[in-house]
């Protein structure tokens, strides 16, 4: 076992200590052969820490009796395994009659027994075990973690209190040369990982699980646990705190994100932070991420945003992996009591931009954290000013992602009066309204759009924003491009001369790319749905008009004729209109069946109204055909009317905006019709984050260059029947 303790402890030192590294030496294994006697009776002292008598024990081997054989490694068979899994401390006995020794048996990922028994929780095990073989404190496995790793990563406090006891024990033992070097708690496994490392990794991850599946008593129970594992490795060695792995993350920084004020606290007032009365520079200390700031800012922690600016404030100025400041953080995640800290410790931030040329008070309009914005404002007013590297300000921003644009608009409209911020164009040309079309914002789009400068200016393409939209759109039916493009086709038609109609569901909407002549295949199943509902609304009340309520008389001189004829004169005309425009609709659904798309549209303007009061009609006709064979019963006749009533209006509310055109040019109608566009906006979603996680959904639009570079003029112009 020497030639691997002495490898394993050489690991140990080409990590902590450069200077020893260049020394290459081994720590020798007589050194720790030294406290092997002391440090079984340690083990087996009772609770108030005496020694036993030496009597009660019996003679204790040294090490070097225990493992007098060369090196080596023996499969660990199933046997032993469930042994060490199980806690059978007697099992130890047994092993004594093998002639392998205990310290050589490995399972297929390299774990000695002291893995197995540490990374399962049995303290007493691990004190068995510690006692018979020291040696295997510092045997790693396949992954370079030891035992102590094991008992971290599973959060088993009390064995990680044991383990610590232990080379605590021995180090104390050793000559002050040697002690630094029979450090365990510097060893990396192969992802770069210290056993305070495991001990934190995925803890707020751990916390949380704890908290949802346990009650409350065994919730703190478990998170106290994980709490005492990590205090234990970090007053065991200070300075692990700040080590990193591969990910260039370090225990610290893991602590911070886990929102753990405590913990951080420890960390942070290490013995030597303050040497001499000299300032503690946090920074050259920290290995891989220096980011503090940002992580804790990330948790919405105040108090351990306190610690960190408190010990170390020139952190406030680093920047995170993607080189965004902290102020740009804390404006991303809208945490506004950090922002207000930050603000108070330096200002300067507020005017440096992040790698990607974005300042924070773009972060924070992009997210729609109004109360950030408010603050930003408020204290710099200037800001609004600010432009990123695409040359955009805070309404190109905010026309993009959509967010808070009420919000915006009002704070915009204190501090921009002459509205030039909606006229500024970025580098590509595109006003806020640009942005707003090309992202498909259709409520932006009603917001900006009433600004009458900004809806005839170009952008570098030639292209107005009704261009774009109707470039861009797609030939399926997406009901948010559609209602964007509606938008802005109301408000420039409200311009022209004389009357206009425009299909307010923008269901015969067409893009200028999109082939006239032929290719209305993709019309079919839209009109094969149609024909279907048209086809049996016909038959319903065609079948209605002779099976009329209430019968039909069978004596002279009216045989033949419905009881009820006066009572049902309103369900016959009501059934007789439901019957005609089906049939209308149906014939018009013929003709665009017939392949041509411009046929297909002309024939949908003609077949929506006509379902439409197909619909309508035929549900009149329902009630008004219960009603009178039930007018005797008034209370019934009462409900049913109510129910009509309710159901109606909410047929005529979803109807009316789909099949009903806009008409411009008649200004009490326009302003009714445009009423029905609003409605249609309140069932579009603009929240991309919600809406597609993927990228390939259609808020992922083309950018303005994919449009075409030929101006306006050169363009056709847009077909809108």
């Amino acid at each position: 076992m020497e030639n691997s303790e002495a490898r394993c402890l050489d690991r140990i030192e080409a990590q902590w200590s450069t200077e020893d590294q260049q020394k290459g030496r081994y720590f020798p294994i007589d050194l720790i052969n030294k406290g092997v006697h002391c440090l079984r009776g340690f083990l087996r002292c009772g609770e108030d820490g005496t020694m036993p008598p030496t009597g009660d024990t019996e003679p204790l081997p040294k090490l070097s009796d225990l493992d007098n054989r060369h090196n080596g490694s023996e499969p660990m068979n199933s046997e032993i395994s469930s042994a060490m899994r199980a806690g059978n401390r007697d099992f130890l006995e047994k092993m004594k009659s093998y002639d392998t020794p205990i310290s050589w048996f490995k399972n297929n990922k390299g774990d000695s027994i002291l893995h197995l028994a540490a990374a399962f929780g049995h303290l007493e095990l691990v004190k068995s075990i510690i006692s018979k073989c020291p040696s295997l404190l510092l045997e790693p496995n396949l992954k370079d973690q030891l035992p102590l790793h094991v008992a971290a990563r599973a959060s088993h406090s009390e064995v990680v209190k044991a383990l610590v006891a232990s080379v605590t024990f021995l180090s104390d033992r050793l000559a002050e040369e040697n002690r630094e070097r029979l450090n365990p708690y510097v060893l990396k496994d192969k992802d770069g990982d210290t056993a305070l490392h495991l001990a934190l990794k995925d803890l707020h991850i751990k916390t949380k699980v704890i908290r949802l599946r346990h009650n409350k008593s065994m919730s703190v129970s478990a998170e106290t646990h994980l709490m005492e594992t990590a205090a234990c490795l970090v007053n065991a060695n200070q300075d692990v705190s700040f080590l990193a792995n591969k990910d260039e993350i370090s225990p610290l920084y893991l602590a911070v994100e886990a929102g753990n004020v405590s913990l951080v606290n420890a960390m942070l007032n290490s013995p030597g932070s303050d040497n001499q009365g000299e300032t503690f520079n946090l920074a050259t200390r920290l290995k891989g991420r220096k980011s503090l700031v940002h992580a804790a800012l990330k948790t919405k922690n105040t108090d351990i945003l306190d610690v960190i600016l408190n010990k170390d404030p020139s952190l406030v100025k680093e920047r995170d992996e993607e080189g965004r400041t902290c102020l740009s953080v804390g404006a991303s995640v809208g945490f506004n009591k950090g922002i207000c800290k930050l603000l108070d410790t330096t200002t300067s931030s507020i005017f440096d931009c992040d790698d990607d040329g974005s300042f924070p008070i773009h972060k924070a309009v992009e997210k729609g954290h109004k109360d950030v914005v408010k603050e930003l404002l408020k204290r710099f007013p200037d800001s609004v000013e600010q432009l990123n590297k695409e040359g955009q300000n805070i309404i190109h921003i905010a026309a993009k992602s959509g967010k808070s644009r009420s919000f915006i608009m009002h704070h915009i409209n204190k501090v921009d009066t002459k509205k030039h911020l909606l006229e500024e164009q970025d580098v590509d040309g595109n006003t806020p309204l640009h942005l707003a079309t090309i992202n498909w914002r259709p409520r932006y789009v009603g917001m900006l759009s009433n600004y009458k400068k900004v809806r005839d200016i170009q952008n570098s393409a030639g292209l107005r924003p009704l261009d774009i939209a109707e470039i861009n759109l797609q030939s399926d039916y997406v009901f948010r491009e559609r209602m964007t493009l509606m938008v802005l086709l109301g408000v420039y038609n409200l311009r022209q001369r004389g009357i206009s109609l425009l299909p307010t569901s923008g269901m015969t909407l067409r893009s200028r790319s999109e082939n006239l002549g032929g290719g209305g295949e993709k019309y079919k199943d839209r009109v094969n749905i149609l024909l279907l509902v048209a086809a049996l609304v016909a038959t319903m009340t065609f079948a209605a008009g002779f099976t009329m309520p209430g019968g039909f008389n069978s004596s002279a001189p009216n045989a033949g004729m419905a009881i009820l004829v006066d009572e049902l004169s309103a369900f016959i005309v009501a059934d007789t209109i439901a019957m005609f425009t089906s049939v209308v609709a149906i014939v018009a659904l013929i003709w665009a069946q017939l392949g041509d798309r411009e046929l297909a549209h002309r024939a949908f303007h003609l077949a929506l109204p006509a379902l439409f009061f197909a619909l309508l009609f035929m549900s009149v006709a329902f009630v008004f055909g219960v009603m009178a064979t039930t007018k005797h019963n008034i209370g019934l006749t009462r409900f049913m009317s109510i129910v009509f009533d309710i159901f109606f209006l909410v047929t005529v509310a979803l109807l009316t905006p789909y099949v009903i055109p806009q008409v411009y040019g008649l200004p009490i109608i326009g302003i009714a019709t445009s009423f029905y566009l609003n409605i249609l906006l309140l069932f579009v979603n603009e929240d991309d984050e919600k809406h597609c996680t993927t990228g390939s959904c259609h808020t992922c639009v083309k950018s303005v260059g994919s449009v075409g570079s030929s101006s306006g003029g050169q363009l056709e112009k847009s077909k809108v029947l």
